[in-house]
């Protein structure tokens, strides 16, 4: 894809934009969907080693549409706010493209879902691995290797990276 950014300035460094997103743990993964049309859906997800880790149902709509195209976009904003008497928003965006599939290994499977719990839940460790083991049976894990990333923010913020 590699195209060029429009407001140049506003773009961060590579190195910047991956610390930045290995912080968040929202986003929106956009899969190609039934008739040409984008399905974009809210997900959670960690960030390591230039791979994006989604769980999910086995089944549905976004496995469909990844199973008929691998080719997917995330995004997540990851701080904003309304600068109001610039009549603007203030803000720091990542973007990533990139080809998904679906973790089959059992191993590598239940040590990225891991990290979810580490990541998400840090006060619930014991609760979390335990509903981890219930739940790991009817899970899918996506992986996204991400081919492309950009982050974007608006000039000015005092957002710290």
């Amino acid at each position: 894809m590699d195209r060029e950014m429009y407001k140049k300035d506003r773009q961060m460094n590579r190195e910047e934009a991956e610390k930045l997103f290995a912080q968040g743990n929202h986003g929106i993964l956009a899969v190609n969907g039934d008739n040409g049309y984008p399905y974009a859906v809210p997900v959670n997800y960690v960030y390591e080693n230039g791979k994006i880790y989604i769980h999910s149902a086995k089944y549905g709509y976004k496995i469909d549409a990844i199973q008929k195209n691998d080719k997917v976009c995330f995004t997540a904003i990851l701080n904003t706010r309304i600068e109001q008497k610039m009549v603007t928003a203030a803000y720091q965006s990542v973007v990533a493209t990139g080809k998904i599939r679906l973790i089959e290994d059992e191993t590598e499977k239940r040590a990225h879902l891991e990290q979810f719990i580490y990541k998400l839940t840090p006060d619930f460790i014991e609760g979390g691995m335990k509903f981890l083991n219930g739940a790991i049976g009817k899970t899918a894990l996506l992986c996204i290797d991400v081919e492309e990333l950009k982050g974007k923010q608006n000039m000015g913020t005092s957002f710290d990276v």
